[in-house]
């Protein structure tokens, strides 16, 4: 399975009520370490430290692989965030807005969270595009969808 066949997934809580689709996934990627001597080492290496953003190592191959971290559930399939989802973005103006009220309710979930991927009964199983749909554990947490 791919992440992407989780886009539009239906997610349902532990009793089975409907909570809403997989409208985007979150991930965790991981930084390498360089060679000493090579770019991105010195000072300015130590002081942007594996916690900054990807932007601030210089390599393009300091990126490892990429770990799924968890899933955004909207009430509604309203696609991606397209970035907007970071809090500290506010032009141009007003589409920031208009994005993050699209995504009202949308919530984030651990993948930890996550009890089991399975076929969608409600789905055409002859669609080449059927999607699986999502069941979560007991004593999952609702997180917030923005990024700081």
């Amino acid at each position: 399975m791919n992440v992407g066949d989780l886009l539009d997934a239906r997610v349902l809580g532990p009793d089975g009520a409907a909570l809403g689709v997989v409208v985007d996934v979150r991930l965790a990627l991981e930084v390498v370490d360089e060679p000493e001597g090579g770019p991105g080492a010195g000072e300015d290496r130590e002081e942007a430290g594996h916690d900054a953003p990807l932007s601030a190592h210089a390599r393009r191959d300091a990126v490892g692989g990429a770990r799924l971290v968890g899933l955004l559930v909207g009430p509604r399939g309203a696609g991606s965030f397209h970035g907007y989802e970071r809090t500290d973005v506010r032009s141009p103006w007003p589409i920031p807005q208009l994005v993050r009220r699209r995504h009202r309710g949308t919530f984030l979930v651990r993948w930890e969270d996550v009890a089991s991927v399975e076929a969608d009964p409600a789905a055409d199983p002859s669609a080449d595009d059927a999607k699986p749909r999502l069941r979560l554990a007991p004593g999952y947490d609702e997180l917030p969808a923005g990024l700081g």
